[in-house]
């Protein structure tokens, strides 16, 4: 029984700590767009997470192959007290019959927030505190793939996201009533490097495929120089690809 409560206290303290998230690794699609005309529509549910899980998002990208090296991606998700939006040109290069290469250069935006509504907070809580705010994110980003694959048409495809996390976030604290507490009002706004691995497998059919995608993201300044925020350091998906 002992170890019952101490694993839920220790389950509430770690949930306690997700409240701050300001950012997650996207659920962006890898399209290993090959051929001019190639268009790929992918839909997915996402769950972030820090310690225990604390973001889940639908998640939606289309991606097109214009002509036989120029490609471009839109993608939106929305979770509720998060969102984010990404629009990104790229291009792509066939590396043989089943093997792709792809890069994108593009820019995000999005937000997070934790309202300030009175019945989620009581005296002496330690989550008695309020955040709001948004960032851009221009980025590049790298992927290589291998598609269409024996009789599933598996696809097996790694991407690196790397750019410049620009936040405008403010933080502060409630009393039992919901009111600001005087002084307690912080910002953050100081510019991250992010670095963004995801790795990604499909199968199904020619034209619709199940996949499975998981992501981690790193940034190199929330942690050391904020106390009040932090980030998700990995998200898993699952959804659907379809192919035109």
């Amino acid at each position: 029984m002992k170890k019952v409560r101490l694993f839920t206290l220790l389950a509430m303290a770690a949930f306690a700590a997700t409240g701050c998230t300001i950012y997650h690794p996207q659920a962006v699609d890898i399209p290993l767009i090959n051929h001019a005309g190639d268009t790929r529509v992918d839909a997915s549910f996402s769950m972030s997470t820090f310690i225990l899980p604390d973001n889940f998002s639908l998640n939606v990208t289309a991606s097109h192959g214009f002509n036989d090296w120029f490609a471009g991606q839109a993608h939106v998700n929305y979770g509720g007290d998060s969102y984010y939006a990404q629009l990104a040109p790229g291009a792509y290069y066939p590396l043989g019959a089943k093997s792709v290469l792809e890069g994108y250069v593009g820019l995000g935006f999005g937000g997070a927030a934790r309202g300030d509504n009175s019945s989620d907070y009581s005296e002496n809580s330690s989550n008695n505190y309020s955040f709001s705010g948004h960032y851009l994110l221009p980025f590049a980003q790298a992927n290589i793939g291998w598609h269409d694959l024996t009789f599933a048409h598996f696809d097996l495809a790694l991407g690196l996201k790397c750019g410049a996390f620009l936040p405008d976030y403010e933080y502060y604290e409630v009393n039992g009533s919901g009111d600001e507490i005087a002084g307690t009002r912080q910002t953050y706004t100081t510019t991250n490097f992010l670095f963004e691995p995801q790795a990604m497998v499909r199968f199904g059919g020619e034209h619709l495929k199940f996949n499975v995608r998981f992501g981690l993201a790193f940034l190199n300044d929330i942690n050391s120089s904020s106390n009040k925020f932090i980030y998700d350091y990995a998200t898993y998906s699952a959804g659907l690809t379809f192919s035109f």
